[in-house]
């Protein structure tokens, strides 16, 4: 049996899963939009992980980023269940994965630098895409809340999303701190 990447059906901007049809300009596909390019993405940021890191350094980034890809796959399921009618799902962001970001968050602060000035992104490579990366997780943030106005979004998903944006840029400062690179700070000149 062969998969075809295209049915046609969606030609005319609408997608239709079950009785189910949205245009696909609805808010809702922003988010699952967002989602999917963020963690695309993020797929990119773990192969200069896996280049970067060995395996054996107190905190893994490249297996930190695919544990973040799995969390956005229950993302996308849980708004793309709340987008085709409200039906239930078991998967969901929970508070766990809220709790992992925050204690994450708190081990890459004990390690680097203390933070007193903002960063100018790109002193390497693998910091440089985590940074993009943090901007499409605020887009992600800013389209949920969005979408949010019209669904009942779980606070949940919100909070996740929030603290998502913080442990990349920790993450992307990780990166620095570990390959010996002095952050630059912008001079306003």
């Amino acid at each position: 049996m062969k998969t075809s990447f295209f049915t046609g059906s969606g030609d005319e901007g609408v997608v239709k899963i079950g009785r189910v049809r949205k245009s696909k300009d609805n808010e809702f596909f922003k988010v699952l939009g967002s989602l999917d390019r963020l963690n695309s993405w993020l797929g990119f940021c773990r192969i200069e992980a896996i280049n970067s890191f060995p395996k054996n350094t107190k905190i893994d980034l490249a297996q930190i980023i695919k544990d973040i890809q799995e969390i956005l796959f229950i993302a996308q399921a849980e708004v793309a269940a709340i987008g085709f009618g409200g039906n239930e799902t078991n998967l969901k962001v929970t508070e766990d994965k809220i709790k992992t970001l925050e204690n994450l968050i708190e081990v890459v602060d004990k390690i680097t630098p203390p933070l007193k000035k903002f960063i100018i992104p790109g002193n390497n490579e693998l910091s440089a895409r985590l940074d993009i990366a943090r901007v499409f997780a605020r887009d992600l943030e800013r389209d949920t809340v969005g979408f949010s106005k019209s669904q009942n979004i779980s606070k949940e998903l919100l909070r996740f999303f929030n603290r998502l944006s913080s442990a990349l840029f920790a993450l992307a400062r990780y990166a620095n701190f570990k390959l010996g690179v002095v952050e630059e700070h912008p001079t306003y000149t």
